[in-house]
């Protein structure tokens, strides 16, 4: 028996190592909060098709593309995996609510802001 303490392999600690960027209580309010607006937004200009007439060119692509482009900008700046910081129950949730106020958001468009 050796008297050091065990590293583990697959995560050594390093001394040099910066501390991890402290999450935000705020962030699930946050992600939850844009995805809602940001499906409200896409969709309420949805029947115009502003980004073309191809698949990749819908807006709800681009509105979860979006969505993609975000959380990967919060993983490079919290250096931690996604996943740490919001679970993948709630990264659903998000991508659910985002959907549902897209869908919204094209009936107010479609519907409402057309009228006589």
């Amino acid at each position: 028996m050796s008297d050091h303490p065990r590293i583990d392999p697959v995560k050594p600690e390093r001394p040099d190592s910066p501390p991890p960027v402290p999450v935000s209580p705020h962030l699930l309010t946050w992600w939850f909060g844009l995805m809602a607006a940001g499906g409200v937004a896409f969709g309420l200009y949805a029947d115009e098709l502003p980004f073309g007439n191809g698949v990749l060119a819908h807006p709800m692509v681009v509105l979860l593309a979006c969505a993609v482009v975000g959380l990967l900008t919060l993983r490079f700046l919290h250096a931690r995996p996604v996943l740490q910081l919001i679970s993948a129950r709630c990264l659903a949730a998000g991508a659910v609510i985002g959907i549902a106020c897209f869908f919204i958001g094209a009936w107010f468009g479609g519907n409402l802001i057309n009228m006589p």
